[in-house]
């Protein structure tokens, strides 16, 4: 897998600038290397590896969002009111799993796909 053309997805899916992208770095890494550990063929052919690439982006983009500082669009102390955005967290999931499921014959999902403990 490039890390490259990860990044280069990983921009465009998030709708990141260029000029922000050094910040994604850790993240994208952790994606590449988490599709890897499930990846089950061991050998990839050049369209299976633009699969896995575009798998990580989406894995990046899943975890920018949960991690999205505008995650929070409101917040009460009062009564305890949280309301959630339907913003990249959201987004991010939803097509974290549309592409696992979708590349199924690549990455081992294990039968679900773990998102968080609250």
């Amino acid at each position: 897998m490039n890390i490259a053309n990860v990044t280069a997805r990983f921009a465009v899916l998030a709708g990141v600038e260029e000029a922000e992208l050094s910040r994604f770095e850790t993240i994208i890494a952790d994606a590449c290397d988490y599709v890897q550990s499930r990846c089950r063929v061991d050998d990839p052919d050049s369209g299976q590896i633009r699969r896995l690439e575009m798998l990580a982006a989406a894995y990046a983009l899943k975890l920018y969002g949960t991690c999205a500082e505008d995650g929070l669009s409101q917040f009460v102390a009062g009564d305890v009111r949280l309301t959630l955005s339907a913003g990249k967290d959201g987004i991010g999931e939803k097509h974290w799993r549309e592409l696992a499921e979708d590349n199924a014959d690549l990455i081992d999902t294990g039968g679900f796909l773990f998102g968080r403990v609250i």
